[in-house]
C-alpha cells in the first residue's frame, strides 16, 4: 500500500524540491535501516548519520517486544529516575530553605537596625522642637518657623523610609528572579551528582539489560551472565576513573596546538572555540565508539588523522618531531578506537549524539543500556559487511539465520560504562 502511494506521487519539478526530496529519502532510509534485511548500508553521509541516531531507539523497541522484559526495564529504569529526582529535590530543597532563612534573618536585622536609627533620628527632631519652642516663648514667628523646618526634617525621615522599603521591594524580586535561576542550576547539579551515585550502585541492572538486549538482537554479548544487585563495584569505579583521566589527558594533548593556533593565526581567537569544540567532538564519537570492547580489538590499528598530519610536518621540520612523539605514544592506546571512527565517522556521530542525550539527568537512566549494545551492533555489522554478509547483525535474531560474528578473545572483558 505505501509503495504504491509512493510510486503515485508526482515527481518533483523544481531543483529545490528534487533536493529536499532527496535529503528526505536519505533520512527515511537511514532512519528505516534497522528494519531492513539483506540491504546494505545507506551510503550519504546523512543517511548513516540519520541510521546511527535512531539504532538505539530500534533497539529498545526490540527488547519491548517483549512483555516481562519490558516491565523489568521500565520498574529499573523508572524507579532509577524517581529516586533520582527524590533525592535531588530534598537536598536542593533544604539547601534553599537554608539560604532564604539566612537571607530573611539578615533582612530583618538590617530593618531593625535602620527603625532604630531613625527612631533615635525622630526623638532627636521632638527634643530640638521642645527646647526651640521653650527658647522662643515670646517670638511666635520664630517658633512657627522653627516647627516648620522640624516638621520638615521629620517628613525627610519618613519620605527616605518609603525610599528604602520601595528599593528593597524591588531588590527582593529582582533577588527572587535570581534566586530562582540559582535554585534550577543547582537542582541540575544535584540530578547529576544524584543519577551518577544511583547509577554507580545500581549498573547491574544495566549490564544484565544490555547483555538480554545483545542475545535479542543477534550479538554476541560483551559481559559474562550475573545477578544484578544493588552494590558499589569497586574494580569498575576505579576503571571509570582511570578512563576519565586517560580521556581528559588524550584531550588535553591537542590543546597547544589549538592554542598555538590562537596565538599565531590572524583571527585566531574566534577559531580558536570552534576548533576547540571540534576536537572535543571528535573524542567524543570516539569514546562512544568505545563502549563496545569490539572497538578496542585492533592491535594493527593505523595512527588518527591528526598524528598523520604532525608527523608529516615532523618529518619536514625536525623541531616538531619530538612533540610528535610523545602525542603517539600516550595516544596509542586508544588507535583502534580511533579508526573505528575513521571507517564509520557518521554512524558513530549519529550513536554519539544519543549519547549526549543520555547525558541529561533522568534520561541517562533510560538510554545508558542501549548506548553499548548500539555500538556493539555498529562495529558487528562493519565487519560483517567487511567479510562479505549482507545480512546486518540483527538479522541472527530471525530463524534460520547465521549467527552474528564472534568477539575476539581480547575483548571478553566489558568496557560499558
Amino acid at each position: 500500500m505505501q509503495s504504491r502511494h509512493e510510486d503515485a506521487r508526482p515527481p518533483p519539478d523544481t531543483t529545490r524540491e528534487r533536493m529536499l526530496w532527496r535529503v528526505w529519502e536519505d533520512v527515511r532510509h537511514g532512519a528505516s535501516y534497522f528494519h531492513q534485511r539483506k540491504v546494505p548500508l545507506p551510503v550519504n553521509r546523512l543517511g548513516q548519520f540519520v541510521h546511527g541516531l535512531c539504532l538505539p531507539y530500534h533497539l529498545g523497541r526490540a527488547l519491548f517486544e517483549d512483555r516481562e522484559a519490558r516491565r523489568r526495564y521500565l520498574r529499573v529504569c523508572g524507579f532509577q529516575a524517581l529516586t533520582i529526582l527524590a533525592v535531588a529535590v530534598l537536598f536542593t530543597g533544604s539547601g534553599k530553605e537554608v539560604v532564604e532563612s539566612a537571607e530573611q534573618a539578615q533582612e530583618q536585622e538590617e530593618e531593625a537596625r535602620h527603625e532604630k536609627a531613625e527612631a533615635r533620628e525622630l526623638e532627636k527632631l521632638e527634643r530640638t522642637l521642645v527646647l526651640a519652642t521653650r527658647a522662643t516663648q515670646g517670638d511666635a514667628a520664630s517658633a512657627e518657623r522653627m516647627r516648620a523646618k522640624v516638621e520638615e526634617a521629620r517628613r525627610m525621615i519618613l519620605k527616605a523610609r518609603e525610599l528604602r522599603r520601595a528599593e528593597k521591594q524591588a531588590s527582593r524580586q529582582e533577588q527572587h528572579g535570581v534566586r530562582r535561576m540559582v535554585y534550577w542550576a543547582g537542582l541540575f547539579s544535584a540530578l547529576q551528582v544524584a543519577q551518577w551515585v544511583v547509577i554507580a550502585l545500581s549498573r547491574d541492572y544495566h549490564t544484565a539489560f544490555g547483555r538480554e538486549l545483545s542475545l535479542r538482537v543477534g550479538l554476541v554479548p560483551e559481559d559474562e551472565p550475573l545477578t544484578p544487585r544493588v552494590r558499589l563495584n569497586m574494580p569498575w569505579l576505579r576503571e571509570k576513573l582511570k578512563r576519565r583521566w586517560r580521556g581528559l589527558f588524550i584531550f588535553s594533548l591537542g590543546l597547544p596546538l589549538l592554542w598555538a593556533i590562537r596565538v599565531l593565526v590572524p583571527g585566531g581567537s574566534m577559531l580558536f572555540p570552534v576548533l576547540l569544540s571540534a576536537w572535543g567532538a571528535w573524542w567524543f564519537v570516539v569514546f562512544t565508539a568505545a563502549k563496545s570492547a569490539r572497538a578496542w580489538t585492533d592491535p594493527a590499528a593505523r595512527e588518527p588523522w591528526f598524528l598523520r598530519g604532525w608527523n608529516w610536518l615532523g618529518s619536514r621540520f625536525a623541531l616538531l618531531r619530538p612533540y610528535g612523539s610523545v602525542w603517539t605514544t600516550f595516544t596509542r592506546p586508544v588507535f583502534s578506537p580511533a579508526a573505528t571512527v575513521e571507517r564509520q565517522p557518521w554512524v558513530l556521530s549519529g550513536l554519539a549524539l544519543v549519547r549526549a542525550l543520555a547525558m541529561l539527568p533522568l534520561v541517562k537512566c533510560f538510554l545508558r543500556p542501549l548506548v553499548p549494545v548500539a555500538a556493539l551492533y555498529l562495529l558487528a555489522q562493519e565487519a560483517a559487511m567487511g567479510q562479505g554478509d549482507a545480512s546486518p547483525p540483527g538479522a541472527a535474531s530471525a530463524p534460520g539465520a547465521p549467527p552474528a560474528p564472534p568477539l575476539p578473545p581480547s575483548a571478553a572483558s566489558p568496557t560499558t560504562s
